[in-house]
């Protein structure tokens, strides 16, 4: 009977177990849902401007090779630094670069990239920086300093945005979620309407592939939809 007590009462425990996890998901709801899908956001965006470069410090959290595909593997914080310059003459050189943060400072080397017009580089462990200082570029004895700003709203992140998304094609999301349709990703960027415009806005797109999504650009002052499109 004691044998019998001890095999039976660890299995009668691991399916208690079990059937809690599994009503744990099922009690999740469909928001949270879609946050497992993200496999894009934008968590924060600091720029700085002057007569040589327009400068961008993108960090985001990715899979660590975005495919418009409607899945989501593996995600991943990544951090790119992005030099635009003003003369395309300045694309020749390789600049040093230090960014110090209140906790410590990383350097390395900036060229052009391979895509765009630009110069750009990653910048490893950037969460070990702690709250973000200056910038410093160097090309020989010439210093560049900026002074970074994350203009990403704190009123209305990322996942704000997702979610205010999320309200706008609530019907079809909800129903596909309800008959595990929903084969979609979620991608959120923060974004400014042109190079003359300093305005920024949130761009969520539930994606299946590149040529079937759902967005929704969202004024971050406002919370409200200014466009939205289902591209099928």
């Amino acid at each position: 009977m004691k044998k019998f007590f001890r095999v039976i009462i660890p299995i009668a425990i691991l399916a208690v177990i079990v059937v809690a996890c599994v009503g744990c998901a099922e009690n999740k709801t469909n928001l949270e849902k879609l946050c497992e899908r993200t496999s894009y956001m934008q968590n924060a965006l600091y720029t700085a401007t002057d007569d040589n470069f327009d400068v961008s410090l993108s960090i985001i959290t990715q899979e660590e090779h975005f495919i418009a595909d409607g899945k989501t593997d593996k995600v991943m914080q990544i951090s790119t630094l992005t030099l635009s310059p003003h003369n395309v003459d300045t694309l020749a050189n390789t600049y040093e670069y230090t960014l110090k943060g209140s906790k410590s400072s990383a350097s390395g080397s900036i060229s052009k990239s391979k895509l765009g017009i630009n110069l750009a580089c990653r910048i490893e462990n950037f969460a070990e920086l702690g709250e973000l200082e200056s910038l410093t570029l160097t090309l020989g004895e010439t210093n560049l300093e900026y002074s970074l700003e994350n203009i990403c709203p704190t009123d209305c992140n990322g996942d704000d945005a997702l979610e205010i998304a999320y309200s706008h094609f609530q019907e079809k999301i909800d129903g596909a979620l309800a008959d595990k349709s929903f084969d979609r990703e979620c991608y959120v960027k923060l974004i400014n309407k042109s190079k003359d415009d300093d305005k920024y806005l949130w761009y969520v797109s539930f994606i299946k592939d590149k040529g079937d999504y759902w967005s929704a650009i969202i004024d971050p002052q406002t919370r409200e939809v200014v466009h939205a499109r289902e591209s099928k």
